[in-house]
């Protein structure tokens, strides 16, 4: 189960350097739907293992945001092209 965290983790941290709030919505109703699925499977510590995927997605995702913003701060990403008409 420490794999998931680690794992859940990664993707947060893409997820924030990449996405918006919306996928961090979509990724965290998928790791609803394994937590509950392990519950109802009978997993000892699921629930914990559950919170503790959702806490680690969140938590990357906000460093994943940091990330983004600290390389546009630092002149890697370009500006948006402002179209003129």
């Amino acid at each position: 189960m420490l794999y998931a965290v680690i794992l859940h983790s990664l993707t947060g941290a893409v997820a924030g350097s990449l996405f918006r709030v919306p996928t961090l919505l979509l990724i965290l109703t998928v790791v609803l739907a394994e937590s509950a699925w392990l519950v109802v499977r009978g997993v000892e510590g699921a629930a914990m293992w559950g919170l503790a995927n959702i806490a680690s997605i969140q938590v990357a995702y906000f460093g994943g945001i940091c990330l983004r913003l600290f390389l546009e701060q630092a002149g890697y990403r370009l500006p948006p092209v402002d179209v003129r008409s």
